[in-house]
């Protein structure tokens, strides 16, 4: 139970609690304006202070975590585990909580500060003493991934927040609903272990879903198709890495395969100049034997009867000089007539010779040639092997891929099975559980019908995906019903959790539970929280703004007033829980 809630700051109102109905109440006085307001006078400041002192996360710029409350400490009165304590928290250090009271047989006890002297805890294991005393939560559970927290067990009964009065099953808008499940199944008295299994499985299913989209979208190369198809593209794979080997066993590689190219490509080049050469001669040839077939020496006879028929007579001195120049010029045609026959023979000799060269150099370069085809060079065979490789390497992926399709399938079909028998296990779970959901069904229906005439309707199901939970209120549709339902919900965990004695005992709401509630269900609720705590010797803490009082509509004999702790007023600053105003730079 908490008994009181205090600061550091002389300026802050300090709320003592009891058993029961305890309520804090804003309220706005004759001399305030119509400026003034009750919002900000601390109603939700005081269930944000619970909150930090039960271990909530400090954040900074929100919620407290302020600047202009650097110099704050709040302080909770609590019993926890049979030991009445007090716990206090810094704004400044909120990692640290100092103890003060009795801590035997508690699972966590606090460390000593050697300056201070102090009884300290950490923020850890503040968190793990407050599960184990109000919940019954192991220091740690190995053995499932998903399991009961304690702060979103403790969300339920000590709601922040309007996200938090929207839904009876969920304490803030983003919670997980494997969040929602598997804590809502452990404040029930259901197998929360079930729900921590589906949700694995619905992991596995997720990351199975995701393969599959990444395999449709092309994001995993190479990965696309069915079994069928893969096995197609296999065997089209093995075919073309069988002719990829086949031609690999047949290339040969000569090792001076780029020398004998280029022996090859140069006796090309000798032999395109020995042809050259050789035509230039024959045509030389051709011309020296047409010389000579055309050289004749000249007619001497002819030559004096040509100068008899002129009239000339030439005297014997002339007659002897054209002797000597016949002479003479028959030994040039003589001498020239040798030297053409000497130069043809030449001429036909070095075509001869050159044509034994062609023939030695085009037998040589076809030899090359002949090698050039018969073998590969090392380069053509290094990129044969690599496209070897290429292919092989598509061939294992092609073959990954089957196993990791078939395994996938295999898989998916295990998954359904383990959903299947899941569900059939945590079914007979729910049969043998009967008496303690029903218990939980039979006290929302008496809370509900309390403030509505009519039962209403708790309901626990199970399906494939884990357990369903669901309430129902007749004329549900208004917003006010609505937040009635979380009413009766968490009333029902608080009547619940008395099961085990020194579990959680208290219940706080803020005022927005109320706002647009019909003043009759407004009034039937606190008379209802303050009946069933009253019963059970538990506490139930709320807010209320002055004028969401239904004083009219409360029962005789039912006396509000004796059931505030706490008023705040806005006739001034000083009135509000703080005693200060502040700023907040975040939610």
């Amino acid at each position: 139970m908490i008994h009181g809630i205090y600061a550091n700051q002389p300026s802050f109102h300090p709320v003592e609690f009891t058993t029961g109905l305890n309520v804090v109440l804003a309220e706005r006085t004759d001399a305030s304006s119509k400026k003034d307001t009750r919002n900000g006078l601390g109603k939700s400041t005081l269930i944000e202070i619970i909150d930090f002192c039960l271990g909530s996360r400090a954040t900074k710029g929100k919620g407290l975590i302020q600047e202009s409350l650097a110099d704050w400490a709040f302080t909770i009165d609590i019993t926890l585990a049979g030991h009445r304590i007090k716990a206090t928290r810094a704004i400044a250090t909120p990692n640290r909580i100092s103890i003060e009271g009795p801590t035997a047989n508690w699972i966590e006890q606090p460390d000593r500060d050697e300056e201070t002297g102090e009884r300290i805890f950490n923020w850890e294991r503040w968190k793990t003493l407050l599960g184990w005393a109000l919940f019954g939560l192991p220091r740690s559970n190995d053995a499932f991934k998903y399991t009961p927290t304690y702060r979103s067990l403790i969300s339920y009964y000590v709601r922040r927040g309007h996200d938090a009065y929207d839904d009876p099953f969920r304490h803030v808008r983003q919670q997980k609903p494997w969040d929602i499940q598997l804590n809502t199944a452990y404040l029930l008295g259901l197998n929360w272990e079930y729900a921590s299994q589906w949700q694995s499985l619905k992991d596995q299913e997720k990351g199975i879903k995701a393969i599959d989209q990444a395999i449709k979208t092309g994001a995993m190369e190479g990965m696309i198709g069915t079994v069928g198809e893969l096995e197609a593209q296999r065997i089209q794979l093995e075919q073309v890495v069988k002719g990829a080997e086949s031609a690999l066993s047949s290339f040969k590689v000569h090792p001076q395969y780029d020398s004998i190219q280029m022996e090859a490509d140069r006796i090309t080049g000798e032999l395109h100049e020995l042809v050259n050469q050789n035509i230039g001669d024959r045509r030389r040839l051709s011309r020296y034997k047409e010389s000579i077939s055309d050289e004749k020496p000249p007619n001497s006879l002819a030559l004096e009867k040509l100068y008899e028929e002129t009239g000339l007579v030439f005297p014997a001195a002339v007659r002897r000089t054209l002797a000597e120049a016949k002479e003479f010029h028959e030994r040039i045609v003589v001498n020239r007539r040798a030297f053409l026959e000497t130069e043809i023979s030449r001429i036909e000799r070095a075509i001869q010779d050159r044509n034994a060269t062609i023939k030695q150099l085009t037998e040589s370069r076809a030899a090359s040639l002949e090698v050039l085809r018969t073998h590969g060079a090392l380069q053509e065979m290094t990129k044969l092997q690599e496209r070897n490789v290429e292919i092989k390497g598509r061939l294992d992926r092609v073959q990954s891929r089957i196993r990791e399709v078939k395994e996938l399938n295999v898989r998916k079909r295990e998954i359904k099975v383990a959903k299947t028998e899941l569900t059939k296990i945590a079914e007979q779970d729910y049969d043998q559980r009967r008496e303690a959901w029903s218990e939980a069904v039979r006290i929302f229906n008496d809370h509900s019908q309390s403030l509505y005439k009519t039962p209403g309707k708790l309901v626990i199901d199970i399906a494939d995906t884990g357990y369903k939970y669901q309430v129902e209120i007749e004329r549900s549709g208004s917003g006010g019903i609505g937040k009635m339902k979380v009413f009766c919900f968490d009333l029902t965990l608080l009547q619940l959790a008395q099961k085990i004695s020194g579990r959680v005992n208290f219940l706080v709401h803020d005022s927005i539970l109320y706002d647009g509630v019909d003043s009759r269900q407004r009034a039937l609720a606190l008379e209802r929280a303050a009946n069933v705590t009253d019963e059970f010797g538990i506490q139930y803490i709320c807010t209320l703004n002055s004028d969401m009082v239904p004083r009219d509509d409360f029962s005789d004999g039912f006396d509000f007033d004796q059931h505030v702790r706490l008023t705040l007023t806005d006739k001034a600053q000083s009135g509000s829980l703080l005693g200060v105003r502040f700023e907040r730079r975040g939610k």
